[in-house]
């Protein structure tokens, strides 16, 4: 990567040390990308020597903030210390999504010539590329949503991948994996801090849309995201964390 365009890699942990750590790939990345994981539970030793030994930066502070606020959080470390330049890239991207070497370098040569604010790649849930995410999506309707938590993986508002061949502006793209240029997450002021969790990545896109900054989702960039599905069960403290940012999103922002 020529220094003009570096991605760096913006890593939120919750209780992922083990996950985080046995990321073999990750551990390549961090060779050649600037990675910075931002802990929102107190870092294991076992985390805290394999961010020593393999150049990344952990910042084991200010615990219990959302998702969006953790990665502004990232962002401003990187901004406040002179280590991001405006021509970088800022790299959302979560725990469990496994991603190699050779697509990051895909990638690094695709956003060289392709002109966008934001992008996202092809997640997949699976090891052998067949099981597609639905990570890129309409802004949701009202009911949406909750059509979604009754059926398991029916989103009318998903964008079907397998008809997508190539490049294409969506909507907007689940916060697992939002890659901002760096102009472009400062104009945007980050994630939005009315959101703990859900909808942050709803929202950015909204926003970005309304600024005519353009979302692109690149299907020839491949990544396996092991995501878990902590929306589903009522009552639960995700199930009350989705509806409150469901709300906020369709009446207060």
């Amino acid at each position: 990567t020529s220094v003009a365009d570096m991605i760096f890699f913006s890593i939120i942990n919750h209780n992922h040390d083990h996950m985080i750590v046995s990321n073999t790939s990750l551990a390549q990345i961090a060779e050649k990308n600037p990675v910075v994981i931002k802990s929102n539970t107190p870092a294991s030793n076992a985390l805290k020597k394999f961010a020593a030994s393999h150049k990344i930066t952990l910042l084991d502070c200010a615990y219990g903030l959302g998702f969006g606020e953790n990665n502004n959080h990232v962002f401003h470390h990187l901004v406040d210390n002179q280590l991001i330049c405006d021509d970088d890239y800022f790299l959302v991207i979560n725990p469990d999504v496994i991603i190699t070497e050779t697509e990051i370098e895909k990638l690094t040569r695709f956003i060289e010539t392709y002109e966008s604010d934001i992008f996202t790649i092809n997640l997949f849930h699976d090891e052998s590329f067949n099981i597609p995410e639905l990570s890129i999506r309409r802004f949701p309707k009202l009911t949406g949503p909750f059509k979604g938590l009754l059926k398991k993986d029916y989103r009318s508002d998903a964008y079907d991948k397998k008809n997508i061949t190539n490049p294409l502006q969506v909507d907007w793209a689940a916060g697992s994996f939002l890659l901002f240029k760096k102009k472009a997450y400062e104009k945007l002021g980050g994630f939005s801090s009315k959101f703990f969790m859900y909808f942050e990545d709803v929202d950015i896109c909204r926003r970005a849309k309304k600024m005519k900054m353009p979302l692109t989702y690149l299907p020839d960039i491949k990544a396996i995201h092991k995501g878990a599905f902590n929306n589903r069960k009522i009552y639960s403290k995700h199930f009350i964390w989705f509806l409150m940012s469901y709300l906020t999103y369709h009446f207060l922002s």
